[in-house]
Formats: structure tokens, C-alpha cells, sequence
């Protein structure tokens, strides 16, 4: 069976170097929308290109799902308990995972949450599907071989474990259906001494970023631990598979990226520049952005680790965090504490700043949309009390902006 592989935006471990790059006009001439979310923080966002919708969620249990044209509120998912930090999506089939301790699946056509996965002790903070993709695709002449053998969830946990998931679905005729396993959990995967910050995984491969200071590599079919990545001196915060060029790369509290070979676990590279934690990584288009809280992103060669540009110009001045970042190989957009900047990441180059924003929670974009998730500022436009905003700009019509809420 071969499957289709669908690359959501909140993932920055997917593999996204055959994405078009992004061609929208100025932000000046897109519709703008505003939809209202709450007293609340926005954990994470997704754009969901191909069913034009938005998914997002929030510190309070809440998982809300929008129209990407219209901004009108599609569907609400209950059942968490506790705040929600981490969410994949594959086609119509949704992963989230929580302070509640528990794994999230969901059919987005019906709204209906259709499997609950407990085995954590504490937050389940990252959860990822991994979907089986042709790990010959690099080497021409091997007949296709496919890693995982089937859909998975990996997810790490503040109680120091990763957990390997069959994700219930199969896939008939294009489209998932829900099957009739029983047994979901595959295996738990131990060895941190302290609570696991981020994964990712790629094939057969997890890569896993503990608040320990150690990265480990996992075989997610045998549970074998492959390689202890021991370099770092702080928390670990960020990790990224590059399974394309046999590398891992982490960074963390201690201000530093390294890049380590799949192959032997030796630290190829070590990369500094960084004044304090550098919280958001990203691979996508031959080009590898950091992001950090002294208020700049960095845009590496992540084969040479050579350093191309220093972006940071935040209208407040230096140290003011980057909160949210993503670029598709030509354009780089990035939110600070009140502002969101899009950048020409090959020249470096400032093409569009807003400032009439606050705190910048999360954003996303694609071909046609802009997506940012902020609180709105004390003199804001559309200004009421704490309240959460969802921006759309819309790259595809040029007209006013509207505003929205549920």
C-alpha cells in the first residue's frame, strides 16, 4: 500500500521541500480578517490549505476549527480537560494532546472525538503523525520501501516517556475511515531523566529534545534507542529531523544549535551567534531558520552551517522575543510581542511590517493566506477586554477588512 503524505503547517519536522514557494502580493492589498477567539491563548495553528479551514487551540481545553474563506466558526471539539499544546493533522484525521494527559483523535467532518489515548503521567506536551514515506526516495534504482508500515502518533510527555501510537485509521478509496484495533499503543519509549520538550519523527525515526540536555534517536518499529546526543548545557526546547542529508539538529536553552550525523551520533556542527534560547527551529527549502528570545532569526545553510543573514529590526528595539515563525524557502514571516514582519529570506531584505498587533501566539501562511493568532493591543482597532484574535489576510481578493466572531 503506498500512502499520500500531507504536510500541516504547526509541523516543523515535516518534510516541505517540494512545496511550491509562495508567490502572494503585498499584504497591503489582501482582505483582512478579524475573528474574535476568547480570553485566551492560542497553543497552536494549523492552515489547512486543502479544505480551506483553520485549526486551533488553546490553553483552556478549547479546540476550535474555522473557515479559512469566511472566518465563521465550523466546529468545536470538546472533551479535554486541561490546556492543549500540541496538535497534527492528516487530511480530515486530527491529533491533539494536552495538560490532561491524554492523546486526542479526531474526524474533522463530523466533529466527533473518536479515540482517547491514555498512558501518560503528566502533560503530553508534543504529538506528531508520522506517516509511512519511501525511504529510497534518495537513492535511484532501490526498488520503493516504506517506513513506518503504517500511520503512527508520536508523542513525548512531561513524565520523561515517548509514546508510539497506531493512528486508527486506514485508508480506502483516498479517504480515512476509523477501523476496529483495539490496541492502539505500539510501545513506550524510555530513557530521559526529565520531561521530553519536543520530538519528531521521519520514517522508522524519532528524535526526541529533553529538558535534560540530551536528544535521543529511536527506532519507532523496534523501540531500539539508536543514539544519545549529549552536547548541550541547558533544556532542550527544539528538534528537527533532516533525514534527506542523515542529520538531527537541537537547540535549547543554552543558546546553541547543534547538528549531529544520524549515522554515527557525532556533532557535526556546532552554531552560535545566539544570545539567549533559541526556542523555534525550521527546515524547509534547503534553508534552516532559527528563532530566538534575544529577538532575532538566523537563516543557516544547514549542510555548510554556514550562517547567510541576521534578521532582527523589532520596532521596540532589541531582546524582544520572536514567538512564531515560518518561512517556505523565499519568504519569512515572524511575530514578535507586537509586531508580525515578513522578510525576503535569500537577501534578508524587510518587505512588510504590521505593528497593530500585541502578543503574537502562533501564524502560519500558504500560497493565498496569511494566518496570525495574537492578543490585540491596548489602542487595537478592534479592542476589547483581553481579547484573542485571529488575523486572516486573504492574498486572493483586495478588498476592506471584516470583522468576525462566535
Amino acid at each position: 500500500m503506498q500512502f499520500r503524505t500531507h504536510s500541516d503547517n504547526n509541523d516543523t519536522t515535516t518534510n516541505k521541500q517540494d512545496q511550491p514557494a509562495s508567490t502572494a502580493p503585498p499584504e497591503e492589498n489582501a482582505k483582512r480578517i478579524i475573528v474574535q477567539t476568547g480570553d485566551r491563548q492560542v497553543t497552536t495553528l494549523i492552515l489547512d490549505s486543502d479544505a480551506h479551514r483553520i485549526i486551533t487551540t488553546f490553553d483552556d481545553e478549547t479546540v476550535l476549527v474555522y473557515s479559512a474563506l469566511t472566518g465563521a466558526l465550523l466546529s468545536t471539539l470538546t472533551g479535554h480537560q486541561g490546556g492543549v499544546w500540541a496538535s497534527s493533522l492528516h487530511k480530515n484525521t486530527l491529533v491533539t494532546a494536552s495538560t490532561d494527559r491524554t492523546i486526542r483523535v479526531w474526524d474533522l467532518l463530523t466533529g466527533i472525538c473518536t479515540h482517547v489515548f491514555v498512558a501518560h503521567t503528566s502533560t503530553v506536551r508534543s504529538a506528531q503523525i508520522v506517516l509511512p514515506i519511501n525511504v529510497n526516495r534518495h537513492n535511484p534504482g532501490q526498488p520503493p520501501k516504506y517506513e513506518p508500515e503504517f500511520p503512527i502518533i508520536v508523542a513525548g510527555s512531561r513524565d520523561n516517556t515517548v509514546s508510539v501510537w497506531r493512528l486508527p485509521i486506514e485508508e480506502l478509496n483516498g479517504d480515512l475511515a476509523v477501523t476496529k484495533r483495539d490496541n492502539w499503543l505500539l510501545r513506550r519509549l524510555t530513557g530521559h531523566t526529565d520531561a521530553i520538550r519536543a520530538i519528531a519523527g521521519e520514517g522508522n525515526l524519532v528524535a526526541s529534545a529533553g529538558y535534560d540536555h540530551v536528544a535521543r534517536i529511536w527506532n519507532s518499529f523496534t523501540g531500539e534507542l539508536i543514539h544519545t546526543l549529549v552536547g548541550h548545557e541547558q533544556k532542550l526546547y527544539q528538534v528537527v529531523l533532516d533525514t534527506e542529508h542523515r542529520q538531527c539538529i537541537t537547540s535549547g536553552m543554552d543558546a546553541i544549535i547543534r547538528i549531529w550525523s544520524l549515522d554515527t551520533g557525532a556533532s557535526l556542527h556546532v552554531l552560535t551567534g545566539h544570545t539567549a534560547l533559541v526556542g523555534l527551529l525550521q527546515l524547509n527549502a534547503g534553508l534552516m531558520v532559527s528563532a530566538s528570545a534575544d529577538g532575532t532569526a538566523q537563516v543557516w545553510d544547514p549542510i555548510t552551517a554556514e550562517r547567510l543573514h541576521i534578521i532582527g529590526n523589532h520596532p521596540l528595539g532589541q531582546g524582544n522575543s520572536i514567538l512564531a515563525t515560518q518561512h517556505d524557502g523565499e519568504k519569512l514571516v515572524i511575530g514578535f510581542d507586537g509586531a508580525v514582519q515578513t522578510w525576503d529570506i535569500r537577501t534578508g531584505e524587510l518587505l512588510h511590517e504590521t505593528k497593530d498587533v500585541g502578543t503574537v501566539w502562533q501564524l502560519a501562511f500558504d500560497r493565498r493566506r496569511r494566518v496570525v493568532a495574537f492578543n490585540l493591543p491596548e489602542q487595537g482597532s478592534y479592542r476589547t477586554h483581553n481579547q484573542s484574535c485571529l488575523e486572516i489576510l486573504d492574498y486572493g481578493v483586495a478588498v476592506g477588512s471584516q470583522l468576525s466572531g462566535h
